[in-house]
């Protein structure tokens, strides 16, 4: 025989033995057949595997064996005892390829176990076969059909030539196979099924890729069991340590835990160690997401220990998340430190943040969470929460103005009640009355259902003396929430903190000052008039410093008392206490009364306290007879002119009379300058009378200034608007 028919004959014979056609490979050579070496597995008697396994052949043969055999694809009956043939080992040997011809050598031996291998192997090679080396070439080069119509034609002028039996059940074979993974591949698992029962020879070692693909098949038709017996017959049976451990990867990836224990029964040396990792890593995860699941100490030990030794971040971020949800927060906190170290980005800094504030770590956790604003909506939301719980301890935690603007800008954009409901608290907290009310009512305007931003609400009203703001509020809640109903309860003796649960801030300096809280770019409707007298002022500093610091320390109010006093000194001073404490109606009675005394300095700064007094009260009417009643100083006049002329702005803006309201700040601006809170407002009024240039003027000024967050919104929203009426 020609030694390339030679080469040609032995792959045929042998191929799967040289590791192709494996799963994913290329199966257009004779690989994709199953060579004579599996029927010799077949034939022979392999070790059977425990009752409770059947093989996967087996299964095939006398359980799913109902679908009738393929025409013309049956296999030939078993005939008399065939000649070795010895031509490819002989070929292998003169070769020295040592790989090649021990593989031939154990196919041999089992399709024929009486045969002994020659003694000598460089004896003359026959002589071949021309055209039958041809169909072996076919064969060879995957043309089945070209071979099958060669041995076609050749029977058909040859009546006395047949084909070898082996070539033909080799045809057979390399066509099922072929067929198994075209249909594999389209995930017609029937016919899967289907074609491993009509050619059981297919299912052996040699060809661990087709018991994998049935196995996938039986997963994929409801029959798991039947999978779980491809498997174990993989591992009883086949030897290769790479197919072992691929076939436990298979098996884990689609059968459930219970299936998987008794595969893992059949390991040899530890081979399975790391499908063990895989399966304390899923265990892990699930107790991770199920707080009631936990892990077992070998499960976390094993994982423990990749982690330590590991330069990724998976295992630790796991971990991490593991102590986290079983509330060991100082070791969640170490295990995403680990993560970060090792590049775990956006989760690990998601997890960091979260186990902080489990901590009560919150400013540590604010500046970790600023880092990763922009990572996704996950570290968003752990910002959030930290920086919400951060804000809302009482007393006020002592913070940078930078840190209280990020969080008050991320509120913002985000319109985050909860948060929002947090600055109303920070700010109430610190004694900043007009922003916690801005908040509480934005907070509200997000979400009218978010109690705690209504109870803060209700709480200012009760400060501010509004007894008509909470009874509004009660009646809007009293079947949702006992402690608003109960604010006006005369034995009520729980304070906000206590009916708010809010944690301790550790460590805190009751004295610290608290950075001022700015406004929310999105503002509630705001409220001027009441039906009872109540304060409007936008800020707590809108009444001038010089009317409530100039009272000698000795004179000041001390546990809610004002003193007495008929003179006019004494009913001024009583005038400038009552209104410091909220108490504007009061003030005001006060002042009439200094303004009695006839002394005509203490009058003039009576008619400017009273003025100051129903301003409080959102009466600019009566604050501007009061203010023209008596020659006051000039500084004094333009400063409560200004005051007046801010609160009609207020209350044109409101009322969406814009061009009034930019009138009005004409009018203002010849007594004082605009405030930043003045300034945006303007820009809004150009914008909502779609005056986009004059506003986006005003918004860039206010951004190139301070970097206004609010101004630019203002910009943001311009641009919206243009371009799509530009479309």
């Amino acid at each position: 025989m020609h030694v390339k028919s030679v080469l040609i004959a032995v792959a045929a014979s042998s191929a799967a033995f040289y590791g192709l056609g494996r799963y994913g490979h290329d199966l257009s050579w004779p690989a994709a057949s199953v060579p004579a070496v599996r029927q010799a597995q077949a034939e022979t008697q392999i070790e059977p595997t425990p009752p409770s396994q059947p093989t996967p052949a087996g299964q095939l043969e006398t359980e799913l064996a109902q679908a009738p055999a393929a025409p013309g694809r049956s296999a030939p009956p078993p005939g008399p005892a065939q000649k070795v043939d010895e031509t490819a080992l002989r070929y292998f040997a003169s070769q020295g390829d040592t790989r090649r011809y021990e593989a031939e050598l154990a196919r041999l031996r089992a399709l024929y176990p009486e045969w002994k291998p020659p003694t000598d192997l460089n004896s003359p090679l026959p002589a071949g076969d021309p055209e039958l080396e041809r169909v072996w070439k076919l064969f060879a080069e995957g043309k089945f059909g070209e071979a099958r119509a060669a041995i076609a034609q050749r029977s058909s002028t040859d009546a006395t030539w047949q084909a070898p039996a082996d070539l033909l059940a080799q045809l057979d074979r390399a066509e099922a196979g072929l067929r198994l993974v075209n249909a594999s591949n389209a995930r017609q698992w029937e016919q899967v099924i289907r074609i491993g029962t009509e050619i059981p020879a297919l299912l052996t070692c040699t060809n661990v890729d087709a018991l994998w693909r049935v196995a996938e098949a039986f997963v994929q038709t409801g029959a798991p069991e039947r999978a779980r017996d491809a498997y174990a017959y993989v591992l009883t049976n086949c030897t290769t340590p790479a197919e072992r451990v691929g076939t436990m990867q298979k098996a884990l990836a689609s059968l459930p835990e219970a299936l998987v224990g008794p595969l893992l029964a059949q390991e040899k040396q530890s081979e399975f160690s790391s499908i063990r990792d895989e399966i304390a890593r899923r265990r892990i995860g699930k107790a991770a997401e199920e707080p009631a699941l936990t892990a077992t100490p070998e499960e976390l030990r094993r994982i423990e220990t990749l982690a330590n030794a590991a330069t990724t971040p998976d295992d630790a971020i796991l971990l991490g998340f593991y102590s986290f949800h079983h509330n060991d927060a100082a070791k969640a906190v170490t295990w995403f430190q680990t993560a970060l170290a090792r590049n775990g980005g956006a989760k690990a800094a998601e997890g960091a943040v979260l186990a902080l504030g489990a901590q009560q770590k919150y400013q540590e956790a604010e500046t970790l969470g600023a880092q990763w604003l922009d990572a996704g909506p996950a570290n968003r939301k752990a910002y959030l929460d930290v920086a919400t719980a951060l804000i809302a301890q009482e007393p006020a935690p002592r913070l940078e103005r930078a840190v209280v603007e990020r969080i008050a800008k991320t509120v913002g954009v985000d319109r985050y009640a909860p948060g929002g409901a947090g600055l109303g608290w920070y700010a109430y907290n610190s004694g900043q009355i007009a922003p916690a009310e801005t908040w509480f009512e934005t907070a509200l305007s997000w979400d009218r259902n978010y109690e705690p931003a209504a109870y803060g609400l209700a709480l200012v009203h009760q400060r501010l003396r509004d007894l008509a703001g909470v009874r509004a509020i009660i009646a809007e809640w009293r079947n949702r929430s006992p402690r608003i109903a109960d604010l006006l309860n005369p034995a009520r003796r729980r304070s906000p903190a206590q009916e708010r649960e809010v944690r301790p801030l550790p460590e805190t300096t009751p004295t610290a000052r608290t950075a001022q809280i700015p406004e929310p770019a999105e503002r509630a409707p705001r409220r001027i008039v009441r039906a009872e007298p109540a304060p409007v002022m936008r800020h707590e500093d809108d009444i001038p410093a010089a009317t409530v610091t100039r009272r000698p320390a000795a004179e000041r109010p001390r546990s809610g008392s004002c003193g007495a006093g008929a003179s006019g000194a004494a009913a001024l001073q009583r005038g400038w206490c009552l209104l410091n404490l909220k108490r504007p109606a009061a003030a005001a009675e006060a002042f009439d009364a200094a303004q009695r005394s006839g002394n005509a300095q203490i009058a003039a700064d009576a008619a400017a306290g009273k003025a100051y007094a129903k301003l409080q009260q959102g009466l600019t009417a009566e604050a501007g007879a009061a203010a023209a009643s008596s020659n006051l100083p000039p500084a004094r006049r333009k400063e409560l002119q200004s005051l007046l002329l801010s609160e009609r702005f207020y209350a044109q803006y409101d009322a969406k009379d814009f061009n009034g309201a930019l009138i009005t700040l004409g009018e203002r601006a010849r007594y004082a300058s605009e405030s930043t809170d003045l300034m945006l407002m303007r820009g809004w009024s150009y914008f909502n009378l779609g005056r986009f240039d004059d506003a986006a003027q005003v918004f860039q000024a206010l951004y190139r200034a301070n970097g206004s967050p609010q101004a630019m919104s203002g910009l943001t929203a311009i641009r919206d608007i243009t371009q799509r009426n530009r479309y």
